[in-house]
């Protein structure tokens, strides 16, 4: 006769050798094999402020270099000690000082996607917590663009999958 240990042992080598599948009745579906990847884009990572953008990510001419540069983010116009909350769950990778963002916060949203929130003050995480969807991470705070053309209080946010930034096509 069986043991409860050797039965064990046994259904673990099944698994092992024929994979999870094969204990599965027939007709039903193995929910481990069925599911395709999640295919994300940009959309799929809105701003957490609403709003006309005072800069788009992109390229953009510079009157003061008089040259063509590129803004890795969107800067969004706020009020100065507005709460800033994240719109995907993720592992904090870098929370603190920026010497062009103020203080920023990176999220690591997995599937090689990442989102970096600047302009903040307050900081409310650290690097290794994980946040929750609208956990919020910070304030806005006060920081002017590295030439002081946009003096207003704004969010920076960045959007990047794997080592590319991503900028709407529109």
């Amino acid at each position: 006769m069986w043991g409860w240990k050797a039965l064990s042992a046994a259904l673990m080598a099944g698994l092992i050798l024929f994979g999870g599948s094969a204990l599965l009745a027939e007709g039903q579906e193995d929910p481990v094999t069925k599911s395709e990847p999640v295919v994300r884009t940009l959309e799929d990572f809105p701003s957490p402020i609403q709003g006309k953008p005072l800069r788009v990510a992109g390229e953009y001419y510079s009157e003061e270099l008089e040259m063509t540069l590129f803004h890795s983010g969107t800067d969004y116009a706020q009020a100065e000690g507005a709460v800033i909350r994240v719109k995907h769950a993720g592992r904090v990778t870098y929370a603190g000082p920026d010497p062009f963002l103020g203080h920023k916060v990176e999220v690591d949203c997995g599937e090689d996607w990442s989102v970096i929130y600047g302009g903040l003050k307050n900081l409310r995480v650290k690097e290794g917590d994980w946040v929750e969807v609208d956990q919020a991470i910070g304030q806005i705070g006060y920081y002017p663009d590295i030439f002081g053309n946009i003096e207003q209080t704004h969010l920076h946010y960045e959007v990047w999958h794997g080592d590319l930034v991503q900028v709407d096509s529109d």
